[in-house]
């Protein structure tokens, strides 16, 4: 008979064994079913690589072949076979499906239609996109590029101008680039488009009080952290020339929110607790926020608090 250590011994390879096998199954899950994060494309534009959680509103990133589940505009997003191209305009983030499909939820595009996200966590919906225009927006070098990837395109394309000679389809599909009037898209994008803006409108956040706390935290944030431009994007553009910022009005802006961040030690001002609203104006430790819409957003208008 083995001896205690023995028995020991064993019941301890036995378990190392279990474990090795468990975690070796674990692998091979987490392997079949890896999510694409941060997925790599290219920008039509210009061929140049980029990710898909770094674009700059009005780029547009075609990514092929992707299998998986990717997060895009704050969604979890099953991708089967997708060859595509994910962007976002001021209103609206979007996946336009050239091959395979893209699923959020129950809602799933196939080729020749695109998943739309509206900000404020509002229902995702897909719509035919207009093919005849997303084929300008291709650059040579992404031609050159992605060569089965604009033909897929072209197919499309072709079948939305027989539908329009048959009179089935009028040229009203979904324009990606700019999801109302083109000049209004580019007159707000300065506004709108920013980096700081769009992840809070995106954010899935939609009760008005937890949008509002947003801003206001990561204003404060910005201050704290010293990023001049996140601080400038969540202030009020009124002193500054309005929804355009044309200009130089832009610029302006960063300035004053940099000497902003200079006047103070916010993290002392601030604190670090989460502000809370107090008789309509935003309170955390000595600083106090006060906000002001503009058409679907909130900027910082005002603050206070402190000494300089």
């Amino acid at each position: 008979m083995p001896s205690n250590n023995t028995s020991c011994r064993l019941r301890m390879r036995r378990r190392n064994v279990r474990l090795l096998l468990t975690a070796g199954a674990v692998l091979l899950s987490v392997g079949l079913s890896s999510p694409v994060v941060a997925d790599t494309g290219i920008l039509l534009a210009d061929a140049r690589s980029a990710e898909s959680d770094g674009l700059a509103t009005g780029e547009q990133l075609l990514l092929s072949s992707r299998n998986g589940v990717m997060p895009f505009a704050s969604r979890q997003v099953q991708l089967e076979g997708f060859t595509g191209i994910a962007g976002y305009a001021n209103e609206l983030a979007y996946l336009a499906v050239i091959e395979g499909s893209a699923s959020a939820g129950d809602v799933k595009a196939k080729a020749g239609w695109l998943l739309i996200f509206r900000p404020y966590g509002a229902p995702v919906t897909s719509e035919q996109f207009d093919a005849i225009r997303l084929s300008k927006q291709w650059s040579d070098a992404a031609k050159a590029a992605s060569p089965s990837a604009f033909a897929s395109l072209e197919k499309i394309k072709g079948g939305q101008e027989l539908s329009v000679w048959l009179g089935r389809l009028g040229q009203t599909s979904y324009n990606v680039a700019a999801s109302g009037s083109a000049k209004y898209e580019k007159a707000t994008r300065t506004l709108m488009g920013n980096e700081a803006v769009r992840g809070i409108r995106f954010s899935g956040a939609s009760d008005p009080m937890a949008v509002e706390q947003m801003v206001a935290t990561r204003f404060l944030d910005a201050l704290k952290s010293g990023d001049a431009k996140s601080a400038a994007a969540l202030m009020d553009p009124t002193p500054f020339g309005g929804r355009a910022l044309a200009g130089g009005a832009n610029d302006a802006r960063l300035m004053a929110a940099s000497a902003l961040i200079g006047s103070r030690d916010w993290t002392q001002v601030a604190g670090g607790g989460a502000p809370q609203l107090s008789e309509g104006v935003w309170r955390a430790g000595d600083a106090a926020l006060q906000l002001r819409t503009i058409d679907d957003f909130v900027f910082v208008s005002r603050i206070s608090g402190g000494a300089k």
